[in-house]
């Protein structure tokens, strides 16, 4: 069994159980223990899955939009995880480094985006880095409203990334593993991810209950 291969079936086998355990903390009370040790099982998980997402990406030499779909679950899983480290304090220089770190990288990949693939085409790349770039620019954009973010956006910063890193994961497998779907099956989990991402918002911003989780983390 070659490097590669081992390589796949790491990330394949990682990638399932992140998905699967990755639903608790999405459905569970925020900052109970549930919540907690699966959040814990997933981000272990998605280290993984990421690790071996950049080692194909360096080693392999796959098309630019499936790395534009790394580049997208990689950036908010660790802003996203960087976000619980600001509870006391709002994004500093780590975090701006960080975004434009993810950056530069999104430029990049529009310059190198290439003609792709039939299953990974340069639209799903350009998609996908329009979203990342979006979503650090909004990091960016923390440092100038330090206060009122670390107030009333901080709780919702957290769970916002993690559903779409939960969400990316799930649009790249689903591309990868359902071809006679394409492009719906790379399409359709990152609707249904923008979709969840804004109900998640609106629920805990209207909801008592959301309201009160917000209030203790």
């Amino acid at each position: 069994m070659d490097a590669h291969t081992l390589n796949v079936l790491g990330h394949v086998g990682s990638g399932t159980l992140a998905l699967l355990i990755g639903l608790v903390p999405m459905f569970s009370r925020k900052g109970g223990p549930l919540h907690r040790w699966s959040g814990r099982a997933t981000v272990g998980l998605g280290a993984v899955v990421l690790g071996s997402a950049v080692i194909a990406d360096i080693l392999f030499d796959p098309p630019a939009p499936l790395v534009a779909a790394t580049l997208s679950a990689g950036y908010q899983y660790l802003s996203g995880l960087r976000t619980l480290a600001l509870k006391q304090a709002g994004p500093g220089w780590p975090d701006a480094l960080l975004a434009l770190a993810g950056l530069g990288l999104v430029g990049l990949l529009g310059l190198h985006m290439g003609s792709g693939t039939a299953s990974w085409p340069p639209a799903i790349g350009y998609a996908t880095i329009g979203f990342i770039g979006t979503i650090i620019v909004y990091d960016l954009s923390r440092h100038l409203w330090i206060a009122t973010w670390r107030r009333h956006v901080r709780p919702l910063d957290h769970g916002v990334k993690m559903i779409g890193f939960w969400f990316a994961m799930l649009s790249a497998g689903a591309g990868n593993l359902l071809e006679q779907l394409q492009p719906l099956s790379q399409v359709l989990p990152s609707v249904l991810g923008m979709v969840a991402m804004v109900g998640f918002v609106v629920w805990y911003s209207v909801n008592p209950v959301g309201r009160r989780a917000m209030a203790a983390g």
